[in-house]
């Protein structure tokens, strides 16, 4: 049987960059991983020469001064790769208001006060309480202290965290905001959330709403599957192993109180001092564990957590590149109504006249990623699992179809003549989200934002299990690329850790 420092359950963003992380300081790491490819959501799939981003629309912290650009710069990852800076963060649109949004947080606020003079004063004073918050994070996230303390102590050196953890994005606003339009405009960035501001945590919008309006950011030259394949050409360098085409099929401990091994379904198991687990929550805890005392906390735990919410998307493969149809700007969004409530609940209800668009335009600033002279588009909204779920095979291909060409039809009002122009058309579901990533009804952000499932009540990534790691969307702080950069970062500290407490014990013995 072989032993590993540290194995890693799925190669997703966050079990990647643990398992990165944990290989560069010297520890021997296996990562298994169910699909042929790395990534998770945040993979790339090619069709007819057509290179597709999987999910990933803007990713945050990439920029020159950003925390991910940072990382690879500590371990030259930075000098193999090739990235492009990212002009624009996205056009967006709504029944009134019509502008393009370039990272920076001045400029935003300029265009704000110029549609809604009245409320100069009052943007002023929230802008000024959301950079108060900022440097009380910052603070926060680069004390020494140990996490328990750090956490205690946030009632008195880190209100704002404290008070962010307990309101939605939209009461957060509306202490200041009294527009109802502006509120609405300002909180824009839930669409990278998946919830409404009314219910969304303040904490994590205001987490995310500063990765893309106060520092530019980048694509990586090819797609960013570029990246995970030369992270894990690196970590074999150092000794570790990663298997594709490996499923775990259980989580073995002592007792239930800490971890032995994992099992494969090829049978095979293999013990490690720390397991990092980039699978669902629901998989690790109950579908996994092999004691049944640590299931039935989990299962009472979990069975009452809200999920995300899923997706449907479009990937469309042109005969010219979508710039000559009118898609100006690499990113557009689509907003039907002012009420944010409303365009939430568009999507759950699958109302696909009406709901949210994302359309990306990857090709725009990567050509590599398509055939000369030829584009791309990626459409994207929010939908719900259970309009998908129980569809026979006939039924499923033709609704696919249906809501994909009514989609494609939205988009022509901004991009004419869209449709004569497909070549490839790719279509994916929140079932092809559950299939390929056994993400519970094929949630795409984990746990819902939630201001019950945010910030300091998130699922948190050490668990019950001695050596056993969460990491990724379930887990703290959440989903999106950054969130999980992140998570998988505090995961390799917690496994890394781990390793040295059981070394010590060891060498006692």
């Amino acid at each position: 049987m072989k032993e590993y420092d540290c194995i890693v359950i799925g190669a997703g963003i966050a079990g990647l960059f643990s398992a990165f992380k944990l290989s560069s300081l010297g520890e021997k790491v296996l990562v298994l991983e169910k699909q042929p490819i790395p990534g998770g959501y945040a993979t790339t799939f090619a069709r007819n020469g057509f290179i597709f981003e999987s999910s990933l629309h803007c990713v945050d912290g990439l920029g020159l001064g950003g925390e991910i650009r940072e990382f690879l710069e500590e371990y030259n990852l930075d000098k193999k790769i090739e990235f492009i800076p990212l002009k624009d963060f996205a056009r967006i649109i709504y029944p009134e208001h019509d502008f393009i949004a370039n990272f920076s947080k001045d400029d935003f606020i300029l265009y704000l006060k110029q549609q809604f003079p009245a409320e100069k004063e009052n943007m002023d004073r929230l802008f000024r309480a959301f950079d108060k918050f900022y440097k009380q994070f910052d603070r926060f996230s680069k004390s020494k202290l140990p996490n328990w303390l750090n956490f205690a102590l946030c009632p008195l050196i880190y209100p704002t965290i404290i008070t962010a953890s307990y309101q939605s994005a939209e009461q957060l606003i509306s202490r200041y905001i009294k527009d109802g339009k502006l509120k609405v405009i300002i909180t824009d960035i839930w669409r990278f959330l998946g919830l409404p501001p009314s219910r969304l945590s303040a904490f994590y919008f205001l987490i995310v709403f500063r990765g893309y309006y106060y520092q530019p950011t980048c694509n990586i030259k090819g797609g960013f599957t570029k990246l995970f394949n030369l992270m894990i050409e690196e970590m074999k360098k150092q000794g570790s192993i990663v298997r594709f085409n490996s499923t775990v099929k259980k989580i073995t401990t002592k007792n239930g109180k800490r971890i032995k091994s994992v099992i494969t379904d090829k049978n095979e198991e293999f013990r490690a001092k720390a397991i990092i687990s980039n699978a669902n929550c629901f998989d690790t805890l109950i579908n996994l564990m092999d004691n049944e005392a640590v299931k039935k906390k989990y299962e009472s735990k979990l069975e009452g957590m809200e999920k995300s919410i899923s997706a449907f998307q479009v990937y469309l493969g042109l005969s010219v590149p979508a710039k000559n149809l009118g898609m100006i700007h690499s990113r557009l969004s689509v907003n039907t109504s002012y009420n944010h409530d409303d365009n939430f609940n568009y999507s759950v209800q699958s109302d696909y006249d009406n709901c949210i668009l994302e359309i990306t335009d990857h090709a725009q600033v990567d050509p590599s990623l398509v055939p000369d002279g030829r584009g791309s588009l990626m459409i994207m909204t929010y939908d719900n699992y259970s309009h998908w779920k129980g569809l026979s095979k006939e039924e499923y291909k033709k609704h696919k179809l249906e809501v994909a060409d009514k989609l494609i039809q939205r988009v022509e009002k901004f991009l004419p003549g869209l449709a004569k122009y497909i070549e490839v058309k790719e279509i994916a579901t929140p079932l092809t989200m559950e299939r390929y990533t056994l993400s519970p009804e094929g949630s795409i952000y984990g746990f819902a934002q939630n201001v019950a499932q945010a910030s300091i009540n998130r699922l948190p990534q050490r668990t019950a299990v001695k050596g056993l790691i969460l990491a990724g969307a379930w887990t703290f702080p959440g989903g999106g690329m950054h969130g999980c950069f992140v998570s998988g970062m505090e995961a390799a500290d917690l496994a890394s850790r781990c390793c040295c407490r059981l070394l010590k014990l060891f060498r006692s013995q």
